[in-house]
């Protein structure tokens, strides 16, 4: 015997499923797909940013780190004053430093190896603590862990190194340092290292940022946000360490 309701053939159905699913008489618009993942949804902005104050101007010497805590919904702006600088990025969710942005999550869930306006930055646990809201440079490294100066475990680093520089902007604000840093990755900011071809080849290239590039990150979650300033002399910093600037807004 037929399961099927009076009035409604196959063909009928099939030729109504658009409709039909555009009203959500059948299927939400927002069900995700077998074997697919929900999307991450990123509340709107309450305040725009030019509705915000200046609250802070950090500025962040070169090979150095600075951290600060940013509340819900307050801004933070990185700015590349003279251009061709790496900023590493880092947040850590007030509560616990355990719980931290992740670049293998955020490439994961929004599946792109670069960072796009209007997606979030998600932790190790998959909760979104920051969105990015404006990019002047575009082009925003996933894939480079923190430097660390060849540091080995019980030897101290031999340079100036991001592992180091967020550890001691951590302490400057007497935030936890996580219990393991060396699997705290940051999301980093100007940095330009594309993959150049299907074999996955990667290649460091001068950042495209030019002098007053920013990004504007906004707080999903109270966090501990820690900039920062790429220590390296190579191509990745176009040579030359420099500084960088943060500003936070709310």
């Amino acid at each position: 015997m037929s399961s099927q309701k009076p009035g409604w053939s196959r063909r009928r159905l099939l030729h109504s499923a658009p409709a039909l699913l555009a009203g959500g008489s059948v299927l939400s618009a927002q069900t995700p797909a077998p074997g697919t993942r929900a999307p991450i949804i990123i509340p709107p902005a309450p305040v725009a940013m030019r509705e915000q104050k200046l609250l802070q101007t950090i500025p962040i010497p070169k090979q150095s780190g600075r951290g600060v805590i940013v509340l819900r919904n307050q801004r933070v702006k990185v700015i590349n004053p003279r251009g061709k600088q790496v900023g590493d990025l880092f947040a850590f969710a007030q509560y616990s430093a355990e719980e931290f942005i992740a670049p293998a999550f955020t490439m994961t869930r929004n599946r792109n190896i670069y960072l796009q306006v209007g997606k979030g930055l998600m932790s190790n646990y998959g909760n979104p603590l920051l969105v990015l809201e404006e990019d002047t440079s575009g082009r925003n490294d996933l894939l480079y862990p923190a430097c660390s100066g060849a540091q080995k475990p019980g030897i101290p680093a031999s340079i100036p190194n991001c592992r180091d520089n967020m550890q001691a902007a951590l302490r400057a604000i007497n935030f936890p340092v996580p219990n393991h840093p060396e699997i705290v990755h940051p999301h980093n900011l100007f940095q330009n290292s594309p993959v150049i071809d299907l074999d996955g080849n990667i290649e460091v290239r001068e950042p495209i940022a030019k002098a007053g590039d920013y990004v504007v990150l906004r707080a999903l979650e109270n966090v501990c946000v820690v900039v920062t300033a790429c220590s390296s002399p190579s191509v990745v910093n176009g040579k030359e360490p420099k500084e960088l600037l943060m500003e936070v807004y709310g």
